[in-house]
């Protein structure tokens, strides 16, 4: 499944309004904020359909997944949007994340804690906003043009002793070129896990987190929460890849994908669309025209194209005014 998909959902007592345009969404909130009767008007239509006095609006049928069989009617489902409330017992498993991976379903699951089997991106992990009887979703999490997430965060940063990637390949080779001759240490964590632990062990440093936002859903609650009370900055842009691909370096590299990404990433392709842009680059650097900047899919080394000064920084600019 691609695009951008509406959605309207209504009885007579609620309204449901929203948009989805990847393949997962997480909806959040306490006890009474709308979740579980969105669930249940969706399992409702899904069981007894016009009987059910559920009305829905949306160019993609929507079905709710519940806990019996629920493999079974996951592999009956295609083409659809599917709801998973947040009390099934098969939620936090790695057997759901790999019984979704690789469907032309769109996701919306409605859960108040991490989901880390999940690829999810922070841009899609939403509240709801309640006005009488009608109901939207609101993005939880919001960034500056330089893509740094937190609340009232001053645009006049100090300078960072350290800068922390969670790339361990190319992406960390680039970074660590880059802030090194620049006299800022360079981190790895390892993997987007591995940022938590990290700050927690590094309090007090003025540390500039750069980490892949495409796939950073389930960590941003708790790595956020501490930047925001220390002199952590948190950048999470949509992936490495996209930064390069944004950077104005790759010849042939469409605008039109760039600017509208859910018109042309098939949920069935990538589960993720770090997955997509990773992809898309090791395509565009194959071309003879981009030959000095290939880029290798196992991202275990990093052109020295790209290390250049002066194409370094057109890939910095986007996160660093």
């Amino acid at each position: 499944m691609t695009g951008n998909h509406h959605v309207e959902v209504r009885n007579r007592d609620a309204v449901f309004k929203f948009d989805l345009i990847r393949n997962i969404t997480i909806v959040r909130g306490d006890s009474g904020t709308g979740k579980t009767t969105l669930y249940e008007m969706i399992s409702d239509h899904t069981r007894l359909k016009d009987q059910s006095g559920v009305n829905i609006r949306c160019d993609k049928q929507c079905v709710a997944l519940t806990d019996t069989d629920w493999r079974n009617q996951l592999g009956n489902t295609s083409d659809s949007i599917v709801f998973i409330d947040e009390g099934a017992a098969f939620l936090k498993t790695k057997d759901l994340a790999s019984s979704i991976e690789g469907t032309d379903n769109y996701y919306v699951i409605f859960c108040r804690d991490s989901l880390h089997e999940l690829p999810y991106s922070v841009e899609e992990i939403y509240e709801i906003k309640t006005s009488g009887k009608n109901h939207s979703f609101k993005k939880m999490y919001g960034h500056d043009t330089s893509f740094v997430y937190g609340k009232g965060r001053s645009s006049a940063r100090p300078k960072p002793d350290a800068v922390l990637t969670e790339d361990s390949g190319s992406g960390y080779q680039f970074y660590k070129h880059y802030f090194e001759s620049r006299d800022i240490e360079c981190f790895t964590s390892g993997g987007n896990s591995g940022v938590f632990r990290w700050v927690m062990e590094n309090k007090g440093r003025r540390v500039f987190i750069i980490a892949d936002g495409a796939a950073f859903g389930s960590e941003i609650d708790r790595v956020l929460k501490i930047a925001s009370s220390s002199d952590m900055t948190l950048c999470l842009p949509e992936s490495f890849e996209w930064l390069i691909l944004r950077s104005g370096l790759i010849k042939g590299a469409s605008e039109k994908i760039l600017d509208d990404p859910s018109s042309y990433i098939d949920s069935k392709d990538h589960f993720s669309w770090e997955r997509y842009f990773t992809q898309y680059l090791v395509e565009l650097t194959d071309r003879p025209e981009n030959a000095p900047f290939k880029y290798y899919s196992d991202k275990g080394r990093i052109a020295e194209a790209y290390l250049i000064d002066i194409n370094a920084g057109k890939i910095i600019s986007i996160i660093i005014d």
